[in-house]
């Protein structure tokens, strides 16, 4: 193919908590037929797999990592805050500050962005520059759980209540095709008994399923995970269960697969 004439190929990853790991299994299949990516941008648990692929090009490790370490991740949740949030976020910081060797923007080895909300005004807020972790911290804090983010003069909370599945900036910057990654699945959907607690969970996942679908209206191709069967019951105590996050990480991988014509064409 003709350098001149090739596609630039944006890839928007979407936000959803747990789901997110099958981004890492989307991601592993790209790489290993050889889909150059150009752009990459991320919202929610989209700015963390987002940001470790930007940063080293790969993202074998960070799955080495999640699976070494899965022990770790729960105690990060208790770090109580009085404000704001029952989490306060410090330990995640941290975290994020090791797993990206407190990089910054323009170290990444592809282009990317980072979507969050801006609490003050509800607006999304598009991160490019400065320092990464502050901007994926603030992508990934879900309101009450998490304590607000302060960082550029915003107030940042969860991308996903503004853009769960972040085409557009991608489609602006450049990106003659996108990939998006949609991880709101329909199948989800399907119980039909509710206690109070799951009223308000469901009512919550049904925006954030309607958002997602007009946040890709403009995507060229839209990958869907069906990573339901892994979320719909879960319980705090085995949120990260090593057997399930490879099996979240497989269904990212089967999906990428079950499209590879369909990717390849639009190179």
């Amino acid at each position: 193919m003709n350098e001149k004439h090739k596609q630039k190929i944006g890839l928007a990853l979407g936000s959803g908590g747990l789901r997110g790991l099958a981004h890492i299994g989307v991601i592993k299949v790209l790489l290993e037929n050889k889909i150059p990516i150009d752009f990459i941008s991320g919202s929610s648990a989209g700015s963390l797999v987002g940001s470790y692929f930007s940063v080293f090009g790969e993202v074998d490790s960070l799955e080495k990592y999640i699976l070494k370490n899965s022990s770790e991740f729960l105690p990060m949740l208790f770090d109580f805050s009085l404000s704001g949030g029952f989490v306060s976020g410090k330990k995640i910081d941290l975290f994020l500050e090791k797993i990206l060797n407190g990089s910054d923007f323009s170290q990444t080895k592809i282009p990317f962005y980072v979507i969050a909300t801006d609490l003050i005004s509800g607006e999304p807020v598009y991160y490019s520059t400065g320092r990464i972790s502050p901007a994926v911290r603030g992508s990934m804090s879900v309101p009450l759980v998490f304590k607000p983010v302060s960082y550029q003069d915003k107030l940042l909370v969860d991308g996903g209540l503004s853009e769960p599945v972040p085409v557009e900036i991608l489609k602006k910057i450049g990106a003659d095709k996108v990939i998006a990654i949609n991880l709101y699945h329909k199948n989800e959907f399907d119980k039909k008994e509710f206690t109070i607690s799951n009223v308000a969970l469901r009512t919550t996942i049904i925006a954030l399923h309607n958002l997602a679908k007009t946040s890709v209206r403009n995507a060229d191709l839209v990958l869907n995970p069906d990573v339901s069967i892994c979320v719909r019951d879960i319980k705090l105590t085995n949120y990260f269960n090593i057997e399930n996050i490879k099996k979240i990480i497989a269904i990212g991988e089967e999906e990428a697969r079950s499209h590879l014509s369909e990717i390849k064409k639009l190179l």
